[in-house]
């Protein structure tokens, strides 16, 4: 038999009540939740969970829950007279309830990450760069990782990979295109930015290699290894023409030398020691 579900205005009051709120309050909320406590305040518990997993809140709350398995032992404090056991028994329970209550959350943000995916894929290049280009902008701006697990997992999915991939690779080349200077942004300030987003950039892309090379193993073919010296090159070249192309004649000219001092050396030695002269 199927349950019944929680009426649908008091899932949308409830997550309306955890959008408003900080995120040391919000970690709370969850821990209290995962440890099954309540308060006159909070709605019924079925509410809770589809509250904790709706498309607003469910990477908002793996972010916390991860938080959780981390800073485990801010949530379960050892009490006064407590024995080394007994606290290392309730820490147990702890992570073994964290656990059973994130499994819930990965899965809505699977399923969410799935209808992402597809809504990605039908779009038009230009949607599809604007798209990808707030959520990396959204990325490089946060000091928190996993930000919105959704959109990551769908601009990383074996059907969007390739095309993230390509667009990425651009955006590196000529991110002016893609990162327009602010008004009244100083030149100091952008280049900031553009760094910022660089950084971002690489570490989408390492995500986005090892997703095609998944999909590549998966057809019995070893996947090749990025070569990012080659890669930084390339960006090196374009960004720096003049600069690259004066190393680049420097370097075969110290070649030249070199190879010219062994020519030298050689023939001395074919030549021998110098006759002595009468």
């Amino acid at each position: 038999m199927v349950d019944a579900q929680p009426p649908a205005e008091e899932i949308t009051a409830e997550v309306a009540r955890l959008k408003e709120m900080s995120h040391q309050a919000f970690f709370e909320a969850w821990t209290t939740y995962v440890q099954g406590g309540a308060d006159r305040r909070t709605a019924p518990r079925e509410v809770q969970a589809a509250a904790f997993s709706s498309q607003d809140l469910a990477s908002r709350t793996l972010v916390t829950a991860d938080r959780a398995s981390r800073e485990f032992k801010t949530v379960v404090e050892r009490q006064d007279g407590e024995s080394k056991r007994e606290y290392q028994a309730r820490i147990s329970t702890f992570r073994q309830q964290l656990q059973d209550e994130r499994q819930p959350i990965v899965a809505a943000v699977e399923d969410l990450a799935a209808d992402e995916t597809e809504y990605l894929a039908q779009l038009d290049d230009q949607a599809f760069a604007e798209e990808w280009s707030a959520f990396v902008e959204a990325s490089a701006g946060s000091a928190r990782s996993g930000r919105d697990y959704v959109q990551g997992l769908a601009f990383r999915s074996p059907e969007v990979a390739p095309r993230t991939q390509a667009l990425a690779v651009r955006m590196m080349r000529t991110p002016e295109e893609f990162l327009p200077e602010a008004k009244g942004e100083s030149p100091k300030a952008y280049r900031a930015r553009v760094t910022q987003l660089r950084s971002r950039l690489e570490a989408e892309l390492r995500f986005l290699q090892y997703t095609l090379n998944y999909s590549v193993a998966r057809w019995g073919r070893m996947p090749s290894a990025p070569n990012f010296r080659l890669q930084a090159m390339r960006l090196l070249t374009e960004r720096y023409p003049e600069e690259f192309s004066q190393l680049r004649s420097a370097v075969r000219n110290d070649a030249k030398k070199a190879r010219d001092e062994v020519r030298q050396q050689r023939r001395a030695e074919r030549r021998g020691p110098a006759r002595p002269t009468n």
